[in-house]
């Protein structure tokens, strides 16, 4: 049996390797870096955009077939940050609006999505303050909300998705849980208020009363805001609901993990954007919405067209159209690309029953980013 002096030996000797494998890692990734700063010139003179997604898939796949010990989502988590700095470094910086405040849902979403080292992360106060500022170009790409798999859709994205001219970039659905948030010193009996977003409260109603029944519970603008409340409080009788992220930037406790009633609690969000997705590899979804003409069996009709495609209808729902009245507008999901030859045929198609149709982007499913 080794003594402990032998093992403390052991921990020192295999600490000085590890000293010096990141020696040869940081001298390796410099001259990585000092590579990428020539591309960026070529880019530059070639006038290529510096994000090049195709590039980026295919180094983490080739890394991925070589690897012993290393799964490709340890390898993706890696070079993601790796070759954001390459982009940091050929002056590509990107501004990215979500749904504040800092801690929210949509904020853990922005931060999943995006690489860390060469995104400019930005709190707006509404998803219609996002649209605009993506149509000004002082954002390159928005984070909202576009449906909860309990509550459903949500309608300010869609109407605007609709009107105004921009595009899906991406998709990301994202596992909510509600947990109950406080100082280091409370717990379950020292809590007689709870403020959260009154959604946030109908996510987690069994489990308050079975928990604290009694509880006065206080409707905040977000779920962030309420753990901000509870933070600059500093009281042991008041907890939030709202997300782990939120609970480690105030520095707060989490009483209570994953209260939520139902397991089955995601929500999907768009990345939106004025540019279009330039990945074609995987599985892609297509969204577009359109107005049916006023003849019967209209809908039917283009319904029709995408079954005998064999084209996969993943989602339509109908909003009422803004502009007129008794008009109603569709939205449809479905499997594939836009410019893939039977979706073509389709769109081309579907011009003798509708009105008008919009294509807001086609991009890849969720799952395969």
């Amino acid at each position: 049996m080794k003594t402990e002096e032998h093992l403390s030996r052991e921990l020192d000797t295999l600490r000085n390797r590890i000293d010096s494998v990141d020696k040869k890692i940081i001298k390796l990734i410099e001259e990585r870096c000092e590579i990428v700063l020539k591309i960026g010139n070529i880019k530059k003179n070639l006038n290529l955009d510096v994000y090049q997604p195709h590039r980026e898939i295919k180094v983490i796949d080739q890394l991925s077939n070589i690897a012993d010990n290393l799964d490709k989502e340890n390898i993706k988590a890696i070079w993601t940050e790796i070759m954001s700095v390459s982009k940091r470094l050929q002056g590509s910086i990107e501004k990215i609006g979500y749904l504040g405040p800092e801690g929210t849902f949509t904020h853990q979403a922005a931060l999943e999505f995006f690489p860390k080292s060469s995104s400019d992360l930005i709190a707006c106060r509404s998803i219609i303050e996002i649209f605009e500022e993506i149509e000004k170009n002082q954002l390159d790409f928005g984070v909202i909300p576009i449906e909860n798999s309990l509550q459903g859709t949500v309608r300010e994205t869609l109407d605007l998705l609709i009107e105004k001219d921009i595009k899906i970039y991406g998709e990301l659905e994202l596992r909510i849980h509600q947990n109950l948030i406080s100082i280091p010193t409370a717990n379950l009996s020292t809590i007689n208020r709870i403020y959260s977003h009154p959604q946030a409260f109908a996510q987690a109603r069994s489990w308050i009363k079975m928990n604290l029944p009694h509880a006065k519970l206080i409707n905040m603008n977000s779920t962030a805001d309420a753990v901000k409340h509870v933070a600059n409080s500093k009281s042991i009788e008041e907890a939030a609901l709202g997300t782990k992220h939120s609970s480690e930037l105030n520095k707060l406790n989490i009483i209570s993990a994953n209260i939520e009633d139902n397991p089955s609690n995601y929500t999907r969000f768009l990345i939106i954007s004025k540019k279009e997705n330039p990945i074609q590899e995987g599985k892609n979804k297509t969204s577009i919405v359109y107005v049916t003409k006023h003849k019967p069996g209209a809908l039917y009709n283009v319904l029709q067209l995408f079954a005998e495609a064999n084209i996969n209808l993943l989602k339509i729902e109908s909003r009422p159209r803004r502009k007129g009245r008794w008009e109603y507008i569709f939205l449809m999901d479905f499997q594939g690309k836009y410019d893939d030859i039977n979706v073509q045929e389709v769109l081309d198609k579907m011009e003798e029953n509708v009105i008008w149709y919009k294509l807001l982007g086609s991009y890849p499913f969720s799952n395969e980013l």
